[in-house]
């Protein structure tokens, strides 16, 4: 991967969110260190006496762990997914649309 571009970072952020506590504790520190505290590879380095070489690896199966967790169970896809529904409720209950909002619920259910 070794260059994360924006839309990774938020994605491999949220992924650690939801599966960050599968990591080890060692790749969990490098991560945090990387997405919550937005330190460059360089701080984390120095910060771990390793080389940068070996932060971005230590970043890149980390990512591609991720990767595997959330195309085994999902998470992320249903959060999101459920949150798209949840939005499309609000605005049908915004325009007072009973029987839409009725509808789209049961549709809701049958899929869990």
């Amino acid at each position: 991967m070794s260059k994360i571009q924006l839309q990774d970072f938020v994605k491999y952020g949220r992924l650690f969110e939801i599966y960050g506590s599968l990591l080890s504790e060692d790749r969990q520190k490098i991560m945090t260190s990387y997405f919550e505290y937005n330190m460059t590879l360089v701080e984390i380095a120095e910060e771990r006496n390793v080389t940068r070489q070996a932060v971005l690896d230590a970043i890149d199966k980390s990512c591609e762990k991720l990767d595997k967790f959330e195309d085994a169970l999902h998470v992320n896809e249903t959060k999101q997914n459920l949150v798209l529904n949840l939005q499309e409720i609000k605005t049908l209950a915004d325009k007072n649309s009973q029987k839409e909002i009725s509808e789209k619920v049961d549709n809701i259910l049958r899929k869990l």
